[in-house]
């Protein structure tokens, strides 16, 4: 897989992992300084952003576990933005187009990621307790390292899944229940808020063409000096039968018009209007 598949490009900030023993299963903040090619393999020079002092780090864009074969992609983009349920979505929140929102407390099973020596590792809840912290898992090997710690609530963020085909995605927590810690959701930009807006518009007054059209049609036959309807004033079910009733009356003067004279034969033949028999 080359660069050109990738949604990456020199100076983007994104996270990297790395399947180093002591490192498995951690998350660290970087900014992407050179992209190369070496041996068809692709290669990018980081820098990591929370640690001052590191030297510049080069890493395989895809690589294997231990004794695996399938190929892994180590870098993702910069996390989404969290908050609570409770919070307000800031719109000027960074340029960002979704956001992580945690459902109220955490609870056990939760999938997360906890900021601790300036990186974020990969764990499950086993308990919650009283004082605002937690106990958590890491991720078992080969992925991670697999020990329990006590951690503040305050440092955990949901764990969340990335891929080319499906972008952010929330994994199920570990519980049996099938349970999501968070929900994501998508942070409209000015171009897709203008967007709905007038989509909301077009839904509100999706009647009025059609009311407009009927104006029209309206005004076409007051203009060419057809026969004056009360539908025309209104649209009430009185004035209908007001315009039926005037319409019979106006059939019969026409029937008398056309009469023919006694001494006179002709083949028109006038049959008066009987109404077909129907049952309701």
């Amino acid at each position: 897989m080359t660069q050109i598949n990738l949604p990456f490009e020199v100076g983007q900030t994104v996270e990297l992992r790395s399947f180093i023993s002591g490192y498995r299963g951690a998350w660290f903040r970087c900014k992407i300084l050179k992209i190369s090619q070496k041996r068809r393999a692709l290669f990018y020079d980081v820098e990591y952003l929370d640690y001052p002092g590191e030297s510049i780090h080069t890493t395989k864009v895809f690589q294997q576990l231990e004794g695996g074969s399938e190929k892994h992609l180590m870098i993702r983009p910069v996390y989404p933005r969290q908050c609570h349920e409770n919070e307000v979505l800031n719109k000027e929140g960074g340029g960002l187009e979704e956001a992580a929102v945690v459902h109220d407390d955490w609870k056990v099973g939760d999938l997360v990621d906890w900021w601790e020596a300036y990186c974020y590792w990969s764990g499950t809840v086993l308990e919650v307790k009283e004082n605002g912290s937690v106990q958590i898992e890491l991720l078992a090997p080969p992925h991670g390292e697999g020990s329990i710690y006590d951690a503040m609530s305050k440092d955990l963020r949901p764990s969340l899944e990335w891929s080319l085909e499906d972008g952010w995605t929330v994994p199920f927590s570990k519980d049996g229940e099938k349970r999501q810690c968070a929900k994501l959701m998508k942070h409209l930009n000015e171009d897709q808020v203008n967007e709905a807006e007038s989509m909301e518009e077009e839904e509100q007054s999706g009647a009025e063409p059609r009311k407009e059209e009927k104006q029209r049609h309206t005004e076409k036959l007051k203009k060419d000096g057809a026969l004056q309807l009360n539908i025309m004033e209104s649209e009430s079910v009185e004035a209908a039968v007001l315009d039926l009733e005037e319409l019979i009356v106006r059939f019969e003067w026409m029937k008398g018009i056309l009469a023919p004279d006694s001494s006179e034969k002709s083949s028109w033949i006038y049959e008066p209007y009987r109404p077909s028999s129907s049952r309701i």
